[in-house]
């Protein structure tokens, strides 16, 4: 088949830019985040071009190592790296071995697989690459530039299908006149979910390139300015287009956070949230506060799942319900049997604690503690900081009504944040930042 055939050629010439440069290899990784959405059999086994071109970035990053005899100096080097970030290791190892666990609490062993390989194996196995990789701020916005230029891609096909209807699924355009634009996904909370987390990056980018541009003309940096302000424009209107309010306001609570830490708009911005809340209570009841305090349709069906799954771990607390397996344990407790049964409970932390049980979501709940924690302590010491936490404020913020890690590539980028965390945090000596 032609679609086969093209696949072998992209795989070849990914292979073939990743022996000759890493740092190539990982820009198109995260350039082509959405590309587990291609699906096929490889030795007979289900996969996706994104699990393909993670195993190449693997396995060619394990042949550097033996091929330049520095191993042992990068396996010092991640000791020390363990050693200054003990807690987010442990924490990690917690979270993966809740995971681990759930493979075999899962009730399909088959598809507890699949989805322990991509959520949790691969993305933690991308995070050690890139803390042993990246040493160079060039490294850095080589990463951020391919996540963003990804992100604009996806805006500008939300925003052409919110005029067309191409590609969307009917259930999210002529059924009931729901007109929800869907981008690559095949439901239209994808959209947000994705773009919401790159908005503070994306900032990040446009005043770090604007900075450089002052000192010296580039054209690299003009196109990647351009790029950002693209981006930071077309993107909140692609997720109004699918209708996501959660990643609406995931960009918000980012931007508020931004403001919070930046001392000259911390008192504005405090005065604001607090006059918008009183505003929200007191107005009259309109769609927009029923949406905003979850009394619509849509809240109310978030809040019966909320209320099942509780249910359900009331009488599972320690395991859960195993990986790939809530869709059909839940279906006893549920509430709104008159809908379908979605495959996770649309928050973050009930959708980890039934997938990876009680020690994995003690896990991932230190992680991102431990996040916020280094961030804050750290915050003068790389500008970039501020908006990794403005990222991860954007992150759990959505997952507050959705669940924005059990997802391939939102799994990946989750990962990616402590990873750049870590090397702007390193210690003099430590692979320093240059």
């Amino acid at each position: 088949m032609l679609e086969h055939a093209l696949i072998r050629l992209f795989v070849v010439f990914f292979t073939f830019i990743t022996w000759r440069k890493l740092d190539l290899g990982l820009f198109f990784v995260f350039l082509f985040l959405p590309s587990y959405l291609i699906r096929f059999k490889f030795a007979g086994l289900p996969s996706t071009l994104l699990e393909i071109m993670i195993w190449i970035i693997f396995l060619i990053w394990v042949s550097e190592r033996i091929v330049k005899l520095d191993y042992k100096k990068q396996f010092d080097n991640l000791i020390t790296t363990y050693k200054n970030n003990f807690t987010l290791f442990i924490a990690s190892g917690l979270f993966l071995i809740g995971a681990t666990i759930s493979i075999y609490t899962s009730i399909n062993l088959k598809s507890a697989l699949g989805e322990w390989k991509a959520f949790y194996i691969e993305p933690f196995l991308l995070f050690i690459i890139l803390i042993t990789h990246i040493k160079t701020n060039k490294q850095i916005q080589n990463i951020l530039s391919a996540i963003v230029l990804c992100g604009l891609a996806t805006s500008i096909l939300a925003i052409y299908q919110h005029f067309t209807g191409w590609m969307v699924p009917w259930d999210f355009w002529e059924n009931r006149n729901t007109f929800r634009v869907t981008g690559w996904y095949s439901f239209p909370n994808g959209v947000g979910l994705f773009l919401a987390p790159i908005y503070p990056l994306a900032i990040y980018l446009f005043q770090n390139k604007w900075s450089l541009l002052k000192k010296e003309k580039n054209n690299l940096n003009y196109l990647i300015l351009i790029i950002s302000l693209l981006f930071i424009i077309f993107s909140p209107l692609a997720i109004f287009f699918a209708k996501s309010t959660g990643g609406l306001i995931g960009i918000i609570a980012s931007i508020g956070l931004l403001l919070l830490i930046w001392q000259k708009s911390r008192k504005f911005i405090l005065v604001f949230g607090i006059i918008s809340l009183l505003i929200i209570i007191f107005m009259p009841t309109n769609s927009l506060k029923q949406e905003l305090l979850m009394q619509d349709r849509s809240g109310q069906i978030r809040l019966d799942m909320w209320a099942e799954t509780i249910e359900f771990l009331k009488d599972n607390p320690i395991k859960g319900a195993g990986l790939a397996s809530y869709k059909t344990l839940i279906y006893p407790y549920r509430i709104d049997k008159w809908i379908e049964v979605f495959h996770h409970p649309h928050n973050i932390f009930l959708t980890i604690w039934v997938n990876t049980g009680i020690i994995g979501l003690f896990g991932f709940t230190w992680i991102i503690v431990w996040f916020y924690r280094v961030g804050l302590m750290n915050l003068k010491k790389d500008k970039l900081i501020i908006f990794l936490l403005a990222t991860i404020t954007a992150f759990t913020t959505t997952g507050l009504v959705d669940s924005p890690y059990i997802k391939n590539d939102l799994a990946i980028f989750f990962w990616i944040l402590p990873a750049l965390l870590i090397v702007t945090t390193r210690q003099k000596g430590e692979n320093e930042i240059e």
